[in-house]
């Protein structure tokens, strides 16, 4: 059956819920809302006895060479009508009857959790698995790490979720995290487990809950421990909630604990560190190849982001502090205004991988931004007297003037400045 981006149906009893919203079946509301419709329809046909149509299990797969790469990562925090991904993760969990997700290609972030919610999850040879909510300052939303700590204990969950990289599938089923790799075809393997369960009547069980792997509750809270120790003090907040909802995982009932998951990941969403490391991230993946090339340990600045670096740092040279922000403010803001970079969240991604800015602070236009440029700009005024790498230009006072952003004050007038230092 078609319905958007997601297609249903049954074969020998078994529903195949098909992700079908290309390029990387990401699960936006109207997917979500899809997939919502999928389960309604499943849940109804289960509900009448002795139906013909009734579904002996289910198999989660995908199209597009990918199984899913999560979250659209611009609706993260923007209110929707469409069912959260918790709720569904929940409602797939809790059917009766077994649930297969058969991973090709990418299961990422949403994704994993998708395929987490299932009863069993097969994956092609060729598969990569992982939560990277951590780069972006968040612990999972929809009960990853919940899941992945019932499966695969406290040490091998933790070491994914707050490394944040991906693993391969059989990295993944050594962990834990998968049953099995398989074929080419692993919706084939994944229809095929789904009829033999069924057919020995195996109850399922849900992944949320399963405490095989809590019996040694010393032992875990005993990493849980060296974790803390190892991340004293460290900056990034979300660290240290992944660790409070991996020990949740053994102190509270299922349903409390994923609850608990659910309030740290919503918390976080409200965190400053959260805004700005999705600002770097979008802002890596916009800012032109001329400007940033990949390189073996990520972006690295090309010949020209470094000479653009040399005007973003011109005159910053010994300064600290509010001073050196302000100076590559300054200096940002004429090479905006002379059409030298296309928006000033390409200096700020520059400026996190040429200048070694945090990343946690966004960069230092975002950072100025949030801080308030207002506030910045006035004191600059002052500092100019002494120093002209502070004078205050066209387009800074025009964003003083608006809410801070300079792209918005370079959109509503070009003002008529070139000098770059």
């Amino acid at each position: 059956m078609e319905d958007g981006p997601v297609r249903t149906r049954i074969a020998d009893g078994i529903v195949e819920v098909t992700l079908d919203h290309g390029p990387g079946n990401a699960l936006g509301a109207a997917t979500r809302s899809a997939l919502s419709a999928a389960l309604d329809r499943i849940e109804a046909d289960i509900a009448v006895p002795g139906g013909q149509g009734a579904p002996r299990g289910v198999v989660l797969a995908a199209d597009n060479g990918v199984f899913s790469v999560g979250l659209d990562l611009r609706e993260l925090d923007a209110a929707s009508d469409a069912p959260p991904l918790h709720r569904i993760c929940r409602r797939i969990e809790r059917l009766p009857v077994p649930v297969v997700a058969a991973l090709s290609g990418s299961a990422i972030g949403g994704g994993a959790e998708l395929a987490l919610a299932a009863h069993y999850r097969l994956a092609a040879p060729g598969a990569r698995f992982g939560l990277p909510d951590i780069v972006l300052g968040l612990p999972p939303g929809a009960g990853g790490g919940q899941r992945l700590a019932a499966l695969c204990g406290a040490e091998a969950a933790l070491d994914l979720l707050l490394s944040g990289r991906s693993v391969s599938a059989e990295a993944a089923r050594g962990a834990g995290a998968i049953d099995g790799v398989v074929g080419e075809d692993p919706v084939a393997a994944a229809h095929e487990l789904a009829a033999q369960l069924a057919g020995a009547g195996i109850r399922p069980r849900p992944v949320a809950g399963r405490r095989e792997h809590m019996a040694d509750g010393v032992g875990w809270l005993d990493a849980l421990r060296r974790r803390r120790r190892a991340l004293y003090d460290a900056p990034l907040r979300s660290a240290a909630r992944v660790i409070d909802c991996i020990e949740a995982a053994l102190l509270l009932p299922a349903a409390s604990a994923l609850r608990f998951e659910r309030t740290a990941h919503r918390d976080a969403l409200a965190d400053p560190q959260f805004a700005a490391l999705r600002h770097v991230y979008f802002a890596e993946r916009r800012v032109t190849g001329t400007l940033l090339e990949r390189g073996p340990e990520g972006p690295v600045p090309t010949a020209q982001g470094r000479g653009l670096l040399a005007a973003l740092a011109r005159g910053s040279e010994g300064r600290t502090g509010e001073r050196l922000r302000a100076a590559l403010l300054a200096q940002g803001a004429r090479l905006l205004a002379a059409g030298r970079v296309a928006r000033s969240a390409d200096l700020d991604a520059l400026a996190v991988h040429g200048l070694g800015w945090s990343r946690l602070s966004g960069g230092p236009f975002h950072e100025s931004r949030v801080l308030g440029i207002a506030s910045l700009v006035a004191r600059m005024q002052g500092w100019a007297d002494e120093d002209p790498v502070f004078e205050v230009t066209p387009l800074l006072r025009a964003a003083a003037q608006a809410d801070g952003d300079l792209d918005a004050a370079l959109r509503r007038g070009r003002v008529p400045e070139v000098r770059t230092g």
